[in-house]
């Protein structure tokens, strides 16, 4: 079961990011969800030049990605997927001040 602010890593290429690096998505869903086998989440890339003023991204330091590179987490691209897509052990966690910036953007994002 996937826990909210936790980073997992796709089995199989869900159809984000470069060709041979393994795809990070972090659970952006409530915790209250349980018993379904899909999860929501949100894609992880590796920070670049091309994200510095990007509002729609939440930056993450390696530790929380379970990289040793610094991330960003790409809000406006939450889907859901099936849980059997991922690999059962998480691989990083958020901090609790990564997940307040994801919710804020979550909010500017899905609010009309």
């Amino acid at each position: 079961m996937a826990k909210r602010a936790e980073v997992l890593v796709a089995l199989r290429k869900l159809g984000f990011g470069a060709g041979g690096r393994r795809e990070r998505f972090v659970v952006v869903q409530s915790d209250l969800l349980t018993g379904i086998d899909t999860v929501i989440v949100a894609p992880l890339d590796e920070d670049a030049p091309m994200y510095k003023d990007d509002p729609l991204v939440v930056r993450v330091a390696p530790a929380e990605s379970g990289t040793s590179q610094p991330h960003v987490v790409l809000v406006h691209l939450m889907a859901a997927a099936r849980l059997d897509r991922f690999e059962p052990a998480a691989v990083g966690r958020l901090s609790s001040r990564s997940m307040a910036q994801v919710d804020r953007l979550m909010t500017r994002v899905l609010h009309p």
